[in-house]
């Protein structure tokens, strides 16, 4: 039964992995066209949507998490309406606050533009800001969904968010170009999409409760807590959740103040500082997001209500095999992640953009750097992040599903607060500059997971030790590194610089770098016969490891 349960976790976590990865490249896919036609004016376009991930994450955070996990329990419990009057509550709620932020960023957009320096995102933002009131409606019915186990729905409505994003976004920004606009209209255009995408997601979320059959909780309880009941666990965690979701949004917020601003006053100019800001924004950052949140953000989605059951349940035992699992599986995909991008940071920046990317820079002591390679550099510094990053967020969802909704407010508040220090102090250094940034995130992560991590081992969670986690993981990502970069050198001796020639050197670095990580982990046994059969296609590739004698079956 343990494993049945375990496997449908991970089966949650494949469809929202395998939905995220086809986002993903649906964003890179809209990303990528539009960096190369904004050039260093992409500022403007990620000026807007920090605005908007900022109060995003204000609105959302908290709510679909309570949400999802309340109706875990009550339908655990057989409380079916319960679960509709959750359900509702969180509904009416998401849809006030959205209106209310959506109005509050579209009426003050002139004044958001001239307080965080980027003057040209106006448009950007005001064609977004109704987006604000969608998205809640949207995490209003993903949350209830998702408590029941139901992660489909979620996965079709983002892939049409993406699609829409991909098809109007980046058509009407090109028409835009050819219509000869000014770069803030075509960012304007560009984010038309994202509001176009996220309307039609809501509109197929609202159809499908309406309609399907899939979404009933069978009735073998018909008790129900009152409202001002379910008001206040809903305030109990999500506030919490809130708080610690908004303060990382928030930090990063400040990352579009601080680090323009702190530019600019070390000596850039201002055209310099935006074409500095707009390669680590426009190629670094997305680049960092791309793995984590893809392989291992699903995780902590999938994690929360299946912890939340299990405990509503009483079933402890299942409960400590669902955080042993999701933390191992965790890391076992974040640190080769983390290595190889160390590594090959350089060749994916060239592939996706391309080595001509904007135009050169020049830093204040007469050094001319092109932007891919000033990105690079600092997509290096956020690969070490990765693993801190992806770990983050699931220890974030396993205390907040053990009822330690507060521990990880504190903990990001703390590597908030660090960013924001480490921004201040080292991005107005000549000799650092713009790779302040990046140090700043990682030093943030760093300091949330160790807070994390801490106060799991304090409340009780057993063999949560990194040590006795990552240590054989992490071996065999740095052999996987070492490889990598080996592999890499040699290939750097074909002449060139252009996409096809750094596709040659991407792919096979890399590919000898994955290979090493599988094979070393394997070696040392730093995988388990379980832990492999809870991949995708795990039980076929657990076979065939164990014949081949690379896997110890275990009794």
């Amino acid at each position: 039964m343990e494993q049945r349960t375990d496997k449908s976790f991970l089966v949650e976590a494949s469809i929202i992995s395998i939905s995220n990865f086809a986002v993903k490249i649906i964003g890179v896919l809209f990303s990528i066209p539009l960096s190369n036609l904004l050039q260093s004016e992409i500022a403007v376009f990620n000026a807007a949507y920090s605005v908007y991930a900022m109060l995003y994450m204000i609105s959302t955070a908290g709510l679909p998490v309570a949400t999802s996990r309340l109706v875990a329990a009550s339908a655990k419990r057989g409380r079916a309406y319960e679960v509709a009057r959750i359900y509702k509550l969180c509904l009416a709620l998401f849809g006030v606050i959205g209106f209310v932020f959506a109005l509050a960023m579209f009426v003050f957009a002139d004044k958001i533009a001239v307080w965080t320096t980027h003057y040209n995102s106006v448009y950007a933002m005001r064609v977004i800001a109704p987006t604000l009131f969608f998205i809640c409606v949207v995490s209003a019915i993903r949350g209830y969904l998702q408590g029941l186990r139901n992660m489909v729905p979620t996965a079709v409505s983002q892939f049409i968010e993406a699609f829409f994003k991909l098809s109007i976004g980046l058509g009407m920004a090109y028409w835009s170009h050819h219509q000869g606009h000014s770069p803030a209209v075509q960012a304007a255009f560009a984010v038309l999409g994202i509001t176009v995408g996220v309307f039609f997601g809501m509109l197929y979320l609202i159809l499908y409760k309406r309609f399907s059959k899939n979404v009933q909780t069978p009735i073998t309880d018909y008790g129900s807590d009152s409202t001002r009941s379910i008001l206040k666990k809903l305030a109990i965690v999500a506030l919490p959740v809130t708080i610690t979701s908004s303060a990382l949004y928030l930090s990063h917020f400040a990352d579009t103040i601080i680090v323009k601003k702190a530019l600019i006053n070390s000596g850039f100019s201002e055209s310099v500082a935006n074409a500095m800001y707009g390669a680590y924004t426009g190629l670094s950052t997305k680049l960092a997001d791309l793995l984590p949140s893809t392989f291992v953000f699903p995780i902590a989605v999938s994690i929360l209500p299946a912890i939340s059951g299990a405990l509503a349940a009483k079933k402890q035992k299942e409960a400590d095999e669902y955080i042993h699992s999701s933390m191992r599986i965790s890391g076992i995909i974040a640190l080769p992640c983390s290595a190889l991008l160390f590594v090959l940071s350089r060749p994916l920046i060239c592939v996706l953009f391309s080595s001509t990317w904007g135009s050169p820079i020049s830093l204040l002591d007469g050094t001319i750097i092109m932007p891919v390679d000033l990105a690079a550099k600092a997509l290096s510094v956020l690969a070490i992040g990765i693993f801190f990053i992806s770990l983050v967020s699931t220890t974030n969802a396993l205390l907040q599903a053990i009822g330690k909704a507060h521990l990880p407010m504190i903990a990001v508040s703390a590597g908030a607060i660090c960013l924001i220090v480490v921004d201040l102090l080292l991005v107005g250094r000549k000799s650092i500059n713009i790779y302040g940034a990046p140090i700043g995130t990682v030093a943030c992560y760093v300091v949330a997971y160790t807070f994390n991590a801490v106060s799991l081992k304090r409340a009780g969670v057993k063999n949560v030790s990194p040590l006795s986690l990552y240590a054989k993981p992490f071996v065999a990502a740095v052999c996987a590194g070492i490889i990598s970069f080996a592999v890499y050198a040699l290939t750097n001796m074909i002449n060139g610089d252009g996409r096809l020639v750094n596709l040659v050197r991407l792919g096979v670095a890399g590919a000898a770098g994955l290979i090493a990580y599988v094979v070393v982990i394997l070696l040392i046994k730093g995988i388990t016969e379980k832990e492999v059969r809870l991949l995708p296609m795990g039980n076929r590739i657990a076979e065939f490891l164990i014949k081949i004698g690379l896997l110890k079956q275990e009794a």
